[in-house]
């Protein structure tokens, strides 16, 4: 008796096969289930399109793009209760967090960032992750002048496991965004305000995350030096200006980088 077999649709027989990783697979699929519901929302039940829209907004606003989340759920907040408008805002940032596992698991992969991962900081940072990750993700995702983008890196590059992290991230963000809803249905902040809230605040987060431009011209001492690159100690990497490194010639620095 042949083995039963299953019909798949098209798109998931396509992300098998493609070169995607399981996050971002992963990713997509949320996403797609996201957009059936929102279709579905969209045709039978109309009054719900508001929340539908609000959820889409937070998928980008919860990740590492400058958008801030608060404007758009103090603004549907005069549209809908504030248990639906923390609900729709959750499942938003629950699906890009697949997406900030691929994009942490690939960055970690990177020569520059894997070497910057043997800093002092970031292993300590790492450390202190590791012993109560649960309940530092929590406070995150709650507290609202603690920095989220943090733990967005630390949690995958710490190891921790994305389904734990999602459970984290739900506990932490859902009354997180009732508490913000509730507000915006009290309040009833105009759009306008709002709207120049979103853009102000996306400035101060573009400008505040866009890493300092370091101008090697500036000290007068420096020199450069060439260096092998031996990531891979098997194919290892002639010097030249892929590879090169930039340090102060001080006698002990030079000594130790030609010996």
């Amino acid at each position: 008796m042949p083995a039963l077999s299953f019909w798949r649709p098209p798109i998931i027989t396509r992300l098998r096969r493609s070169k995607l990783t399981r996050r971002w697979r992963a990713f997509v699929i949320a996403l797609a289930l996201y957009a059936a519901l929102g279709a579905v929302a969209v045709l039978f039940a109309r009054d719900l399109a508001g929340l539908f829209l609000l959820g889409l907004y937070c998928i980008p606003s919860n990740s590492v793009f400058p958008i801030p989340h608060e404007p758009g759920v103090l603004y549907f907040a005069k549209f809908y209760d504030p248990v639906w408008i923390a609900l729709a805002a959750t499942i938003g940032s629950v699906i890009v967090s697949f997406a900030d596992y691929a994009l942490i698991e690939a960055a970690m992969r990177h020569p520059r960032v894997k070497g910057a991962s043997e800093a002092r900081m970031f292993r300590w940072a790492v450390r202190w992750m590791t012993r109560w990750p649960f309940a530092i993700i929590v406070m995150f995702s709650l507290v609202p002048v603690l920095p989220i983008s943090v733990i967005r890196a630390l949690a995958p590059a710490s190891g921790y496991p994305l389904r734990r992290y999602i459970a984290a991230q739900i506990v932490g963000r859902y009354p997180r965004f009732l508490m913000l809803a509730w507000v915006g249905q009290a309040i009833m902040i105009p759009t306008w305000i709002l709207v120049v809230a979103t853009v102000g605040l996306a400035v101060v987060m573009y400008v505040t995350a866009k890493p300092p431009v370091e101008d090697d011209e500036e000290d007068p001492e420096a020199e450069e030096i060439l260096v092998p690159d031996l990531t891979d100690p098997e194919h290892p990497i002639e010097a030249g200006e892929s590879t090169r490194l930039t340090a102060a010639s001080s006698s002990a620095t030079l000594r130790a980088a030609r010996g």
